[in-house]
């Protein structure tokens, strides 16, 4: 017997909530394929009969005849190899993202031999992190990298060693704050890519944020779900003018950003993922077109100190080359990664990731 939280939403990332909100209202809900793995590896598999025992207790999906293939407890898998399919309707499990890949992403690091963090590691690494960057707004997001039971005690830690927010409302309250922090994931982008096609999907998710979200919730663009980080920061900007508040760059590693430059060697300013040369051509791009308002927010891989250092100092010499940062790894973890890689049957997903068969999956539900 799993023992689960009275409701996943409090443990959910809160753009999750606001999604679920914006395609309830829009009425929006394809049948979505979402595809988990690991970047680390290879290792043992494990929690997923307590992240199924989530759908069974939270979704209708089942009922709506949708299924979860997924490796058994305790096999062995190599990296990026896909371990869990999830289909269905996407508002059956929009919202459970944060809670089972928590659970998978604890169940495996302790699997394979990684300690369980610790609240004095997040707070050392969240001290670290605000040491290099005193001025700078700091969210953290890692609920998705343990198991939800920690969520508060990690939250409370990052918080009282300087960061600004999190990414959960449980998380939020136990550290004093009203509640989390989030504005837009990738699935909300593709599911308005469904409707209305790539080229203009991530101005019409935002759009429709605007048009459902209280107004108190700053507008932040999610704009590299294809890979399109200023052709999709002009589209947005143009159409929300003065309302959109900043627009937020997390480039899959295996990309090299619109406006970036291929790696010559200089580690975090060129390459692929979040660099300094692909911010700074979306923040030149901005200035240039006369959104200059519009800040920028980063998120992926700004656990790593030698990144958010690297970054601190391309800020000195480019003082508006971002406003904040989204950092999920305060601790070491085998953090497991969904993607939406389907939708109608047809493959649509963040450049980058594509659906990938793996005959070892199992039906678990």
């Amino acid at each position: 017997m799993h023992t689960l939280p009275e409701s996943p939403q409090p443990y959910a990332d809160k753009y999750f909530l606001r999604s679920r909100q914006i395609l309830e209202a829009e009425g929006l809900n394809p049948i979505a394929t979402m595809q988990v793995f690991f970047r680390d590896g290879p290792g043992k598999f494990a929690g997923i009969d307590e992240a199924v025992a989530v759908f069974r207790a939270f979704s209708p999906l089942a009922d709506h005849g949708g299924e979860i293939l997924a490796l058994p407890e305790g096999a062995d898998f190599s990296p990026l190899e896909p371990v869990m399919h999830i289909t269905g309707p996407l508002l059956d499990f929009i919202e459970l993202e944060t809670l089972y890949l928590g659970i998978v992403s604890a169940a495996t690091s302790l699997a394979c031999g990684l300690p369980e963090p610790t609240t004095r590691e997040v707070a050392a690494k969240a001290a670290a992190i605000r040491e290099l960057l005193p001025d700078t707004p700091l969210m953290y997001f890692g609920a998705r990298h343990w198991h939800w039971s920690r969520e508060e005690a990690f939250c409370q830690a990052a918080v009282s060693a300087g960061f600004d927010s999190c990414a959960t409302d449980a998380g939020a309250r136990a550290a004093g704050l009203s509640q989390g922090v989030g504005t837009i994931p990738h699935a909300l982008v593709l599911a308005f890519a469904s409707r209305v096609g790539r080229e203009h999907a991530t101005r019409e998710a935002t759009i429709a944020f605007d048009r459902h979200i209280e107004r108190s919730c700053p507008r932040i663009a999610l704009v590299d779900t294809f890979n399109h980080e200023v052709d999709d920061s002009l589209d947005t900007a143009g159409a929300l003018g003065q309302r959109l508040d900043a627009v937020r760059l997390d480039t899959a590693g295996e990309c090299i950003g619109q406006g970036g430059v291929a790696f010559d060697g200089r580690t975090y300013q060129t390459g692929p993922g979040v660099t300094v040369a692909s911010a700074l051509a979306v923040r030149r791009a901005l200035d240039a077109a006369g959104h200059d308002t519009v800040d920028i927010v980063l998120s992926s891989g700004f656990g790593n100190l030698e990144k958010v250092a690297a970054f601190a100092a391309a800020r000195r010499e480019h003082p508006r080359l971002f406003a904040s940062l989204g950092i999920g790894g305060l601790f070491k973890s085998y953090a497991a990664t969904a993607d939406i890689v389907r939708v109608g049957g047809t493959e649509l997903a963040k450049t980058g990731r594509a659906f990938h068969v793996n005959p070892r999956l199992v039906r678990m539900l």
